[in-house]
């Protein structure tokens, strides 16, 4: 199965005949053989099975012998060898790549598994944090992990989203210790499992459906019962019930037998899924998300794979969960750009891989939201997919209000300081909602302390020297961190370019907003959730189980906490710095802005009482803001679709970014430009080549990146003109060397 690419052919192997014959080996089956001059068997697929062959004339030389019949693996199945191919065709990646979607990692019950320990004590460790001895936050939070106990190094790689190669540089410098051992019986089982039996998160009683609710329900059901594929948007507005819904329609389901997948766009979703589902149907949900250790996620596998379970939740990855009667597939939150793969090929969306499951498996598909992606509703105003509107919350509870803070008239007019992440305002709401008892939750769109640190001398701002972007400060151990390779540093005392010692912190991040909170609010209880904090074991759920029980007054956080939690209590919901999403260099800037607006707003007001939301900008014109503020879900998609059909982005086009990176700067723009070169030599029109550009993020981790971007009408011309030029993939090793080459779409 290999990833290259150049080796993206079928190859021809002999079998002996009573292997066919008795059904050990069929097509999708897993089998070992020699390949090439290595010594190591590879695995491979039986993609299609021959007629008997009979050689003659030493003809049976030229081809080599299937060794043995995987034990381990099951045959793929038909639907999931024809997902394979669909995607091997349109992300323009190896078939080995795609059918690597499809199998469950290796158990690790009955073989060792690496574990790592931490060998110095806590205090040491947090004493190198803090001094600078460890300058890559990756090694930091490994530290921070290991405190708790030890573990799998697999498991860590996964939760801190780091290489093999940290902790065993760990290990090396004395921090770690590395050792083989077997897995007791606790380590195998499903720890999430039993952190949600412990949590605090609320959950869900069965309510009768309002009549909104109902029709929506009529409508899925007699879909479903047609066994033929469909694709509905539900558009609900937040609170609507949509969770409540889902809730039926798979009850539904399981009453005629069918399985049901729910994706949820974020790993913090999913204990608060799990637990709402989990309370009503028991044993009868598997659970599968990325952080789950390669032991857990393959006895969740195989539960689904045995028909053990008729309901999988999960993110990202569970769409290619191996259910036997598939009916029914849900993409709750549609619009989270976290549905998108980016790091490895096929660098696929899950909402493309449901419409195609549901296709190959006449399965209904079902997206929800509050804030549709422009796309989905695009395919709505073409009668290309079932439209089910929620216009009322479902507790008949009123949309929370929302005020807009001009911060320049606040700054102007003495209400706010322009060191204060707080509007006068935002300050005086916090304070009486938590007067009042009642909790609030604060949206900063930056993890850390603030966005850069800035030499007052000379104007120089601290970067990465890895990737030539500015580090961020945060204030615990007062260090800069890299967001983007982990690096990080003691924050300088003096200058390295000019040697001056005055330094200015700009930009607002979730450490400051906390910290700042604390100041006003002292016997307060301020939780923070973003990648810092969430890192550790169960981080997500203890921080979501801690303010749900009302432990704490306040949740600063990143986008995560804006994502489908329900917290009763919340009744003030405050946006700190609308301007810093609307100025992001994308195309779609606009779009995330809108969705991150609204979907922060709903959490206000889902109780009794009734909510608040006040949202800080300079540019309060912007229309993404004021169709938030109005909860104008069709005001925002008029202005956006026009601003589109004018530049011509999708949905009037199919885009594809070629990035090219590599270590050297010059060498890797002039391989991008020889690419482009040729490109542009085919002759070809139906394709617009822009580029070679630099990236917007032109360095990262030692490597320089340059763009060439693809436009055309549909994405098949896109792809036509990419086998064309590439001669189906052979001229890509060409590429190869030291630069590398990672394809992606976006469009239809």
């Amino acid at each position: 199965m290999q990833s290259n690419t150049e080796f993206d052919i079928e190859y021809t192997y002999l079998v002996d005949e009573t292997l066919i014959q008795s059904g050990r080996i069929i097509r999708g089956s897993f089998v070992d053989v020699p390949f090439g001059t290595r010594k190591q068997l590879q695995t491979g697929v039986v993609w299609t099975i021959g007629a008997p062959f009979r050689p003659e004339n030493g003809e049976k030389n030229k081809f080599k012998q299937v060794a043995a019949v995987s034990k381990i693996r099951p045959p793929l199945e038909a639907y999931e060898m024809a997902l394979a191919e669909y995607m091997h065709n349109v992300y323009f990646c190896s078939l080995g790549a795609c059918v690597r979607c499809m199998i469950p990692p290796d158990a690790p019950k009955g073989r060792q598994v690496k574990y790592a320990h931490l060998c110095v004590s806590p205090e040491i460790a947090e004493e190198a944090a803090s001094s600078g001895a460890l300058r890559n936050i990756s090694q930091i939070r490994i530290l921070d992990r290991l405190k708790e106990g030890d573990c799998s190094v697999s498991e860590l790689v996964k939760n801190v989203g780091c290489s093999t190669g940290v902790v065993e540089t760990l290990a090396k410098r004395g921090y770690v210790d590395i050792k083989k051992r077997y897995p007791s019986a606790e380590e195998t089982q499903t720890k999430h499992e039993s952190a949600l039996a412990a949590s605090a998160l609320p959950t869900y009683d069965r309510h009768i459906l309002n009549e909104e609710q109902h029709r929506a329900y009529d409508f899925i059901t007699d879909l479903l019962r047609k066994n033929t594929f469909a694709e509905c948007l539900l558009h609900g507005v937040t609170g609507s019930g949509k969770t409540e819904l889902y809730m039926h329609l798979i009850s539904e389901t399981i009453a005629n037998g069918g399985d049901t997948l729910l994706l949820v766009p974020e790993i913090s979703l999913t204990p608060q899924m799990t637990a709402h589902f989990t309370h009503r149907f028991g044993n009868n949900v598997a659970v599968l998300h990325s952080r789950l250790s390669d032991g857990e996620r393959n006895l969740q596998w195989n539960r689904i794979k045995n028909g053990e379970v008729s309901v999988a939740i999960g993110a990202r990855s569970a769409i290619f969960a191996p259910f036997q009667n598939l009916r029914l597939i849900i993409l709750d939150e549609e619009h989270e750009p976290s549905y998108r793969s980016e790091d490895a090929a096929p660098r696929y969306h899950a909402a493309e891989i449901a419409e195609a499951i549901g296709r190959i498996r006449n399965a209904v598909v079902l997206y929800g939201s509050a804030t549709p992606r422009v796309e989905t509703f695009y395919r709505v105003v073409n009668h290309e997919i079932y439209y089910i509107p929620l216009t009322k919350r479902a507790n008949h509870a009123a949309l929370p209000e929302i005020i807009l803070e001009d911060l320049r008239e606040a700054r102007e007019n003495g209400t706010a300081d322009f060191f204060s992440a707080f509007g006068g305002q935002l300050k005086d709401a916090l304070a009486e909602n938590y007067k009042n008892n009642k909790q609030a939750m604060l949206f900063v769109h930056r993890r850390g302390y603030a966005k850069q640190m800035l030499c007052r001398n000379c104007g120089g701002i601290m970067k990465c020297g890895k990737c030539n972007i500015p580090m961020t400060y945060h204030e615990q151990g007062n260090r800069l961190i890299c967001h983007y390779c982990g690096r990080t540093v003691p924050a300088p005392a003096v200058c390295p370019l000019c040697g001056g010692t005055n330094f200015e912190r700009h930009g607002i991040g979730t450490q400051k907003v906390a910290e700042e909170l604390q100041r006003l609010f002292p016997d307060a209880n301020v939780l923070r959730m973003d990648t810092d904090t969430t890192s550790g074991k169960d981080g997500h759920e203890k921080i979501l189980s801690s303010f749900a029980s009302g432990e704490a007054a306040f949740l600063v956080g990143t986008q995560m906490i804006a994502k489908g939690h329900d917290f009763p209590n919340v009744t003030l919901v405050g946006i700190i710095s609308a301007d810093s999403l609307i100025n992001m260099p994308d195309y779609k800037a606009e779009e995330r802005a809108f969705q991150l607006f609204t979907q922060m707003a709903g959490r206000a007001g889902r109780g009794s009482s009734a909510g608040k939301v006040i949202i800080q900008a300079y540019h309060t014109d912007d229309y993404a803001i004021t169709a938030a503020c109005s909860h104008n879900y069709e005001e925002f998609y008029k202005n956006e679709i026009a601003v589109r059909r004018n530049l011509n982005y999708p949905p009037f086009s199919a885009m594809c970014i070629l990035r090219f990176s590599g270590e050297n700067d010059k060498e890797t723009y002039q391989t991008a430009a020889s690419a482009c070169a040729k490109m542009r030599e085919t002759g070809v029109t139906a394709v617009e080549i822009l580029g070679p550009a630099r990236a917007e993020r032109p360095k990262l981790n030692n490597r320089y990146r340059w763009l060439i971007t693809l436009k055309g009408r549909r994405r098949e011309e896109i792809i036509a003109f990419l086998a064309y030029w590439t001669d189906h993939g052979k001229m890509l090793k060409k590429i190869r060397g030291r630069t590398k080459l990672s394809i992606r779409f976006d469009g239809r």
